[in-house]
């Protein structure tokens, strides 16, 4: 087995000017393949860029299939547009009767602050809590192209004056109004809601 030294890679070189790198495998007949540090560095940084490569092309199928997941998901999100009813006014069977829904709201009010105390701390909480559920009640009773906005005024009752008003600027033919209130145990509560027919 030949062993390549210093001197022997300088007379190698000088000898084979012009001719190819001597090959890191044995030829036919030796030992083994030749181990020196050049070779073995040759080798390391070759490997390196193997594995640089392979991460790289696992990073591109891993992007690839994400991308077509993510298509797949998004199919069927789209709805379907309806063409326009023209429809300015609902009938008469559909209108906003503020007689019932004041029925309703006169019923959350009582379900909801009867036996209860005024407390600044849970009365934010309390009014929205109190406007999610009159507002989810008042879709239940079916009035058709109505949109809702829900106020709630909770305060402390100490014998004062309160008086609790609102101004709109709607339709007065299809838009309408209604409202309830609750004063027991020092606590007072004021909710209306306002219903605007969407053509």
């Amino acid at each position: 087995m030949q062993t390549l030294t210093a001197e022997n890679l300088a007379d190698n070189r000088s000898d084979q000017s012009g001719s190819r790198r001597p090959s890191l495998l044995s030829k036919e007949g030796s030992q083994g393949p030749i181990n020196t540090s050049l070779s073995m560095r040759r080798m390391s940084s070759l490997e390196g860029r193997l594995n640089n490569h392979s991460s790289r092309m696992s990073m591109v199928s891993r992007s690839s299939v994400t991308g077509s997941s993510v298509g797949i998901k998004n199919i069927g999100l789209y709805t379907v547009k309806l063409q326009n009813t023209y429809k300015l006014q609902p009938d008469p069977s559909e209108m906003f009767k503020p007689g019932s829904v004041s029925d309703v709201m006169q019923e959350v009010l009582i379900e909801c602050l009867d036996g209860e105390k005024y407390n600044p701390t849970q009365c934010r909480t309390l009014s929205q809590m109190l406007t999610d559920l009159i507002k989810s009640r008042v879709k239940d009773m079916g009035f058709q192209r109505y949109k809702y906005i829900v106020t709630v005024t909770i305060g402390q009752n100490s014998n004062q004056g309160v008086r609790v008003v609102s101004r709109c600027l709607w339709n007065n033919d299809t838009d309408n109004y209604a409202e309830a209130s609750y004063n027991k145990n020092g606590l007072y509560a004021v909710a209306a809601v306002y219903a605007c027919y969407f053509e």
